[in-house]
Order: structure tokens, then C-alpha cells, then sequence
């Protein structure tokens, strides 16, 4: 996947996208709608060959978390699509976001590697949720600050969305990469994948203190 160019401190990959003045709010918001859009495209464009790749159907439970992945990257495209139509902006023509490079990228090397093919994936698809997750929370401050409630909502419920399956990647992947190990030959030692998943959710329950309510 990828395709992710962050030259600045503000999520502008391609303001090209709507022209006009930058300190107008309605531009403000068809920019940064409109690059949540080529990122979701961006992220949508590997999940249906990871799903046709033989190797998936050997791992029911890592084919499960790239279905859901795949049907919500799509039904935001949808709502995307209508949210920017309704903001009177456009999409972006020829992005040739760093979400290219970095999401494209990650496709090219698992298809050039044989063993851990779906971790890899997997992780790949990780690394495009988590930046659409800052994608999201950005816009819901933006949409916020500026007062508009529509944009603001959407942001948040497709923050959710991806908050959710970013958590379900980190419970499906030490199974994962275990299984995969045995499968290349390797000796695993018994309940290790258990033993991983409750430090993993040890750590991030520990390191959730960071969060403020």
C-alpha cells in the first residue's frame, strides 16, 4: 500500500485539489477532505488482490480483519465522495501523493518476497490505518474548530472505524506470524502467540495513561 507525502506540518498532500484563497473555511475543509480521499483510494487499491492471493485463504482470521478493512475503506470512499460534492470541491487529479510511493511500495515488497507474505500484508496495511487514523483525527479537529458538525461527525465515525481494526491487526498478528513460521519448517514454542498478545495488550493498556479525558 502507500503513498503518503507529509512535506509540512498540516495534512496538505495535494492542495491542488480545490483552488482559491487558503484562509477561506470552506477551502480549508474541501482540502482536507480531499486528500482523506486520495488516501482512501490509495489504501483500497492492494486489499482486493490480498484477498485473491492464494496464501490468504490459509489464514482465515487475517483474511477476516482485510474483508472488513476492504468493505469499510469502501463504504468511506462513498461517504467521502458525498461529503466533498456537498462541500461544492473536487477530487484531486493525478495525486502523486507520497500515498502512492509509500502504500505502493509496500504492495511491490510483499510480492517480491515468498515466506510471511500475509504478515507482511497485513503490516502494510497497519501502516496505511494508522495514517488514516491521524488523517481523521486532523480533519475532525479542523472540522470542529471551524464549526462544522457534518464533517466533523463523518471524521469521527471513520476514526472509529479504523481505531477498531488498527486494535483487531494487533491481536491477529502474532498468531499470524507464528503460523506462518511453522508453515516455512520452523519449531514454535507452544503458547507463544497467547503469551505475545497479552504482553502487546499489556503495553498499550499501560501506555493508555497518555491519554487525556
Amino acid at each position: 500500500m502507500s503513498d503518503t507525502g507529509t512535506t509540512n506540518a498540516s495534512m496538505r498532500f495535494d492542495s491542488s485539489a480545490t483552488e482559491g484563497t487558503g484562509g477561506n473555511d470552506r477551502h480549508s475543509l474541501t482540502t482536507y477532505v480531499s486528500d482523506m480521499l486520495a488516501l482512501e483510494r490509495h489504501i483500497e487499491q492492494p486489499l482486493k488482490r490480498q484477498l485473491a492471493m492464494e496464501d490468504t485463504g490459509k489464514y482465515p482470521e487475517a483474511k477476516a480483519v482485510i474483508a472488513q478493512i476492504a468493505s469499510l475503506t469502501e463504504s468511506h470512499v462513498r461517504a467521502l465522495e458525498q461529503c466533498l460534492k456537498a462541500l461544492g470541491g473536487h477530487e484531486a487529479s493525478g495525486v502523486k501523493s507520497a500515498w502512492s510511493t509509500l502504500l505502493g511500495f509496500g504492495a511491490a515488497a510483499v510480492d517480491s518476497v515468498r515466506k510471511t507474505k500475509i504478515s507482511k500484508a497485513l503490516r502494510d496495511d497497519y501502516t496505511a490505518l494508522s495514517l488514516a487514523t491521524m488523517g481523521y483525527t486532523m480533519l475532525h479537529a479542523t472540522a470542529v474548530g471551524l464549526g462544522d458538525t457534518v464533517v466533523a461527525d463523518l471524521a469521527k465515525r471513520h476514526l472509529a472505524d479504523y481505531a477498531r481494526l488498527v486494535m483487531q491487526i494487533n491481536q491477529v498478528m502474532p498468531q499470524l506470524v507464528l503460523q506462518e513460521l511453522r508453515d516455512d519448517g520452523e519449531t514454535v514454542q507452544p503458547g507463544a502467540a497467547e503469551m505475545i498478545r497479552r504482553e502487546t495488550n499489556d503495553i498499550w493498556k499501560a501506555e493508555a495513561a497518555v491519554t487525556r479525558t
